[in-house]
């Protein structure tokens, strides 16, 4: 491991109400839902010590009991629709933590994660991008498509900055030229690009 003194958390939202394509977190594609190709993305890391899923949704919840060391919290009813995703990230660190009774996590973190579903066939490891946000000492980093885009595939903020919920004063992007998925054909795109390569 290239940075001994990384602690990474990652933050999956992975709510169901999306309106373009129903239940698009749990849309199979490669024989896993988006969520499962995001966890074992995450689980892919050196960095990453503790997976965190943001849902509403019981069938998520299931699917992840699979998982060992994955942990569900419930996702604010005020933190549906279209929220700010960054607002659930912030919500988990000031809220959810203690309602659920983890102190090790916040006091341990030094990076958070933020790994969106919707981007299942991403081109990067994920300590990749790790590596490069902390070697530029980034404050925040966001990964793009070819087209500069800003995508969910991957977003890294220090921690401190999520847990008092102020905003990163330099960021950086990372070309992570992936699917983004929104329709039927998006999830046929990811899957035709996730079956020509190794899975993470």
């Amino acid at each position: 491991m290239k940075h001994k003194e990384v602690y990474a958390i990652a933050f999956i939202p992975a709510k169901t109400d999306s309106t373009r394509l129903k239940k698009k977190n749990l849309q199979v594609i490669a024989n896993k839902t988006l969520v499962e190709h995001t966890i074992e993305y995450a689980m892919g890391s050196d960095y990453i010590k503790d997976i965190i899923v943001s849902t509403e949704s019981d069938e998520i919840k299931q699917l992840c009991k699979k998982y060992d060391n994955v942990l569900v919290y419930d996702r604010p009813d005020h933190l549906m629709k279209d929220a700010e995703v960054a607002d659930v990230y912030v919500d988990i660190f000031q809220n959810q933590f203690n309602k659920y009774g983890e102190w090790r996590i916040p006091e341990l973190a030094t990076h958070v994660v933020a790994l969106q579903p919707d981007n299942p066939d991403r081109n990067h490891k994920i300590d990749t991008v790790i590596d490069y946000f902390v070697d530029n000492t980034y404050d925040d980093l966001v990964t793009v498509g070819s087209d500069g885009t800003r995508n969910g595939a991957s977003r890294i903020t220090k921690a401190r900055y999520v847990k008092d919920g102020s905003m990163s004063r330099r960021m950086g992007t990372y070309l992570d030229d992936c699917t983004n998925i929104h329709s039927e054909d998006d999830l046929k795109k990811a899957e035709a690009n996730i079956n020509g390569r190794r899975t993470w």
